[in-house]
């Protein structure tokens, strides 16, 4: 009896065993051809990687004129009170795991950026926190670089994805947020990621 529970126990964990070697086969094959090829995703941050209500909540308690070079120091410098989305955080992390370069874009002024961009610095590839000046400026990056897959929020961000030829997919702004214009999903047909407003 004692033998054949040694060798029901032994076969259990060898079998576990050869699952998890199987993953890591996966993973590894997965990880070389998206490393050599140099494969890339992208994300917009406001409404699409973080929920920066609060940032921008700040920002507008501060006094300065809305949208002036004194606002945008005070948004870019209050990164701690954003709030990473949990699904498209996950996914972003999930991509980087995979071999991906992973890219974050904001149409944002990069006005005292120096804290954001080091808060991001462990999931982004070097130099990969971009600030473009306005909405269509971003199909110009998309085209630069081996893009795939690009996350946005606004209906904007599905053209531009788009226009670059790169695959858009919608992410759900938070009933939190600032942001109110240019969304409507589904509306361009794109695929929108479930429970991304979370």
């Amino acid at each position: 009896m004692k033998l054949k529970n040694v060798r029901d126990w032994v076969g259990h964990w060898l079998g576990r065993t050869k699952m998890v070697l199987g993953a890591l086969c996966v993973w590894g094959l997965v990880f070389s051809v998206t490393t050599i090829s140099r494969l890339a995703v992208a994300f917009d941050y406001d409404d699409t990687l973080v929920l920066s209500a609060a940032a921008y909540q700040k920002a507008f308690a501060h006094g300065s004129q809305p949208y002036s070079p004194g606002f945008w120091s005070v948004v870019n410098q209050s990164y701690d009170l954003e709030k990473p989305k949990l699904v498209a955080y996950g996914l972003a992390w999930i991509f980087r795991v995979c071999g991906f370069r992973v890219s974050i874009m904001t149409t944002r002024p990069e006005i005292d950026a120096g804290g954001l961009r080091k808060e991001w610095r462990h999931l982004i590839a070097r130099g990969g926190f971009i600030f473009v000046a306005d909405q269509a400026a971003k199909h110009a990056q998309l085209q630069n670089g081996n893009y795939v897959l690009y996350f946005g929020d606004s209906d904007s961000d599905i053209a531009q994805a788009r226009k670059a030829k790169v695959f858009p997919v919608r992410i759900k702004r938070s009933r939190r947020s600032m942001h109110k214009n240019d969304y409507h999903p589904k509306a361009m047909g794109e695929w929108v990621l479930p429970l991304s407003q979370y």
